[in-house]
């Protein structure tokens, strides 16, 4: 099988050759095999009658071509199979046999009532890295909950760390738990190919929501709780509501900006009038400047309205520390940086005309690394998959004619 999508890069993908079958639906395990194929891999999405239920969420211009499924299954290749059928049970383990990695977001006991258990998978290839995108790790008590961005959201404390000012949990307005979680599946399957290059090994790779999110946001917040026994309480002041950092109002708009070290807020203050906080002890002592660090950011919010935004952001690239304007998402959607980089190219997308894609990052020897081709129509490729494992097309028809698969037409 090769990778079959337009290129962007013209050197081979960094994961060319690799076949992916790829059973994942919505997000989290859509944007880990989304990767995989920026980077050159051939993922072949196993879709069910009907689609892919991403396909019809968000604006589209094309029944089944939304949006979100545009830019989350970039570059893959959709065969439709109903897994309930014996015919398309027989697609899958064919595919299987010969894939090298198969990721799927099946609940654990459906995967074997199917017949599609890691024993089963790895008992006809033994190299397979058999991926599980799952909700809560197999361990957890609730190892057999239902899972979506927003349960994760919740259980993992992100919810409650987001609560408006009244103290009444909110979302963080993205699928943030999709797509760190699939992020981190992305990570694993790597690793767990370079492992095999080592050693020829397959093996089960299980990557929960839940556990991957939680460690995410425990990372700076679990402080105290960090030593046994705990020596406080749980949460970074710094980033913590009312704990310092905040979103500055300048002149003619808002940004963000931090003086890290001593000599940065030195400079800082002797710019903006007060040199003699220069050699204040909140200034100068590193311990003394962290406790004190809120009233810092106080002085820089009484003098953020004297100078406009890119009067701050100047300033701060002259004095060596970090400052950026608040961009709104319509700013970031025509940043023109992304498309000098190539995070955002437009693509003329037969049967949709132009759209605009985004790429996983990454230059490696100063060149982008990524490939990413245009998102498959419903059953697009069905057909020419099964004939590269060796269906036949009398067997592809009956297989068509028993509904085991369904058989698509490129858009034009």
């Amino acid at each position: 099988m090769s990778h079959m999508g337009p290129q962007v890069s013209p050197q081979p993908g960094l994961l060319a050759g690799l076949v992916v079958v790829d059973l994942t639906t919505v997000v989290f395990g859509p944007l880990t095999t989304q990767i995989l194929a920026d980077y050159g891999a051939d993922v072949i999405k196993i879709e069910p009658p009907g689609g892919d239920t991403m396909r019809h969420a968000g604006c589209s211009t094309v029944k089944g071509m939304g949006a979100i499924f545009l830019n989350l299954n970039r570059g893959k290749r959709s065969a439709c199979v109903d897994l309930k059928t014996a015919g398309g049970l027989e697609v899958m383990l064919r595919l299987l046999s010969k894939a090298d990695v198969f990721v799927h977001n099946v609940r654990r006991g459906a995967m074997d009532r199917l017949g599609l258990s890691y024993a089963a998978v790895s008992a006809i290839n033994p190299k397979i890295l058999y991926c599980t995108a799952t909700g809560f790790s197999e361990n957890n008590s609730r190892a057999d909950a239902a899972a979506i961005d927003d349960v994760i959201q919740s259980a993992a404390g992100i919810a409650s760390l987001n609560a408006n000012a009244d103290g009444v949990p909110q979302f963080v307005q993205m699928l943030l738990a999709d797509k760190v979680a699939g992020l981190g599946l992305a990570c694993a399957v790597l690793a767990a190919l370079h492992r095999r290059s080592m050693t020829g090994k397959g093996g089960l790779i299980d990557v929960p929501m839940f556990e991957t999110l939680a460690g995410f946001t425990l990372l700076e917040h679990l402080q105290g709780e960090s030593y046994e026994p705990a020596i406080g309480g749980v949460g970074y002041p710094r980033v913590m509501a009312g704990g310092g950092r905040r979103v500055y109002r300048a002149r003619d708009g808002y940004l963000s900006m931090t003086p890290y070290s001593g000599p940065q807020w030195a400079e800082f203050f002797r710019e903006t009038g007060r040199p003699e906080l220069a050699t204040d002890a909140r200034i100068t002592d590193p311990a003394t400047r962290n406790a004190h660090v809120s009233e810092l950011y106080d002085l820089i919010a009484a003098v953020a309205g004297d100078r406009s935004v890119q009067e701050w952001v100047a300033l701060a690239a002259r004095l060596g520390f970090p400052a950026q304007r608040v961009n709104a998402l319509a700013d970031v959607a025509v940043d023109p940086d992304l498309q000098r980089s190539g995070a955002l190219v437009t693509r003329n997308h037969p049967g949709l005309g132009k759209t605009r894609m985004l790429a996983s990052p990454g230059f490696f020897d100063g060149k982008p690394a990524r490939h990413p081709g245009l998102a498959p129509k419903l059953a697009e490729h069905t057909a020419q998959i099964l004939a590269e494992v060796g269906f036949t097309q009398a067997e592809v028809d009956a297989l068509a004619a028993d509904r085991a698969i369904s058989l698509g037409e490129a858009l034009s």
